[in-house]
């Protein structure tokens, strides 16, 4: 018996965790010369009208979490227990980050927006996205699954975040016509995400070996996630090609520049989305359950 089938089920709750934490922090990362207050009118009104590409990732995550919920009229439990369930606390952080971010998109394009007021609510907003991210790398955090339970899940998650975030980052800057190549900041950034990889690279290494004895009296996990070396080979070389694509996209200009970063952000995303379904192959509760 192997965790495919479980993983399978739960592919909704991958695509949320894969591109949703990425989207969320690369919002961030795009919005920063607004926030610290260096970006031009020029500038700021490009980033503005290029953000929903980035908001676009982490909706699609969180559109594809809701089907989770078998009928749409169940959203609105999900809403009773913040504070109490985990999920929900994750739910209802996404929803505050994608409102406010949604609210200041629309106002970005008033006639005469104040700049004082956009960047307060850029740092609203930032903040709104960091809790949100946060919430998710927690919310698995349930004591009758030990291999979810584990400390270094929401490591892995923040590390996952910090992956795909910069290069999603490099992409809205490059859609927002800013050229990362001509700035020290772009090689920073996948320079972030190439340390991310590393911190990744440990964290599921260590993890694979403390979670190997893992079991209950149906299964144990290298029962669930056979040949989990082989996942982990797949998502190093599915980011490291990502990079590699990246950090050659910073010398090209204009829409090639854009294309390379879009591919580049893919090949990251799909080596996150190989761990995070071993994520959910490895469900294994307390007791005679998987």
């Amino acid at each position: 018996m192997t965790g495919f089938p479980t993983a399978f089920s739960e592919i909704t709750l991958v695509l949320f965790t894969t591109l949703a934490p990425s989207g969320a922090l690369a919002y961030v990362l795009a919005n920063l010369p607004i926030a610290f207050g260096r970006a031009t009118d020029e500038e700021r009104e490009h980033l503005d009208r290029s953000s929903w590409l980035l908001l676009a990732v982490t909706m699609v995550g969180l559109v594809a979490s809701a089907t989770h919920l078998g009928n749409p009229s169940n959203a609105l439990y999900v809403f009773t227990a913040v504070g109490k369930s985990p999920l929900s606390t994750e739910v209802f952080c996404a929803v505050v980050f994608l409102a406010l971010a949604g609210v200041y998109w629309l106002y970005s394009f008033a006639e005469r927006p104040r700049r004082r007021l956009q960047r307060a609510a850029v740092i609203a907003t930032n903040a709104a996205a960091l809790a949100f991210v946060a919430a998710t790398a927690f919310a698995y955090n349930v004591g009758t699954v030990p291999t979810w339970s584990h400390p270094l899940v929401p490591i892995s998650l923040f590390a996952n975040a910090l992956m795909g975030g910069p290069v999603l980052a490099c992409l809205g800057f490059a859609a927002a016509r800013f050229e990362p190549g001509r700035a020290p900041w772009g090689g920073r950034l996948l320079g972030l995400s190439a340390a991310a990889l590393a911190a990744n690279l440990a964290v599921y290494a260590v993890m694979a070996v403390q979670l190997a004895p893992v079991s209950n009296e149906l299964a144990s996990v290298p029962e669930l996630v056979p040949n989990y070396a082989a996942f982990i080979a797949a998502f190093a070389v599915l980011a490291a090609a990502g990079l590699f694509v990246g950090f050659r996209g910073l010398r090209a200009r204009g829409r090639s520049l854009v294309v390379r970063m879009a591919c580049a952000s893919a090949l990251v995303l799909a080596g996150l989305f190989v761990m995070r379904f071993t994520f959910y192959m490895s469900h294994l509760t307390i007791g005679l359950g998987i």
